[in-house]
């Protein structure tokens, strides 16, 4: 007689990836006394980050990660997020998203996201723009507080490669909801 174990962190380990792109929510121009880096969302983008995290908890994506441009917009996007999740997944807050390249943000997804699942990146454009645009195969403009969502067929995230195939899942944005 042959018995079956079932390894629950084994199996976990090998369901597809998750990547959410986003584009931090709409910021505040209003005052020239501010660096880009420190600028704060104005009232829209203090409107639309619930709004979307709430689609994306309804949607059956809300991260274990979230990697975070070092920017106070993007901070203060995933702040206005959270409101709508029921848990708060592992935040790491990187220089390196900040107005980074759609190379800097794929490495960082391959590099950082470890064995979780759902991983959740938030940027600036033009490279959150480009990089779901070559991720899709097709333009793909990312307004405002915008989302993409792609699967891959990996068990770490350090498998992530220039060849890695992904699946475009989803695309959401505020004027759409």
């Amino acid at each position: 007689m042959t018995t079956e174990v079932n390894h629950p962190t084994s199996e976990r380990s090998q369901m597809p990836k998750t990547l959410v792109l986003m584009r931090h929510a709409k910021s505040d121009w209003g005052d020239p006394s501010l660096s880009d880096h420190d600028r704060q969302l104005n009232r829209r983008g203090l409107r639309d980050s619930p709004v979307m995290g709430q689609w994306l908890s309804q949607f059956g994506a809300v991260p274990d990660l979230v990697l975070c441009s070092s920017a106070v917009r993007t901070q203060e996007t995933v702040d206005g997020m959270q409101e709508a999740w029921s848990t708060d997944p592992q935040l790491s807050v990187l220089d390196s998203l900040y107005l980074a390249s759609p190379e800097t943000i794929w490495r960082t997804a391959a590099s950082e996201g470890g064995q979780h699942d759902c991983v959740m990146l938030i940027a600036h454009n033009p490279g959150i723009s480009q990089l779901a645009s070559m991720m899709a195969d097709r333009g793909m403009e990312m307004p405002t507080a915008a989302i993409a969502i792609f699967r891959f067929d990996i068990a770490d995230w350090s498998e992530l490669s220039s060849g890695t195939e992904a699946e475009f899942v989803q695309f959401m944005s505020p004027k759409l909801l």
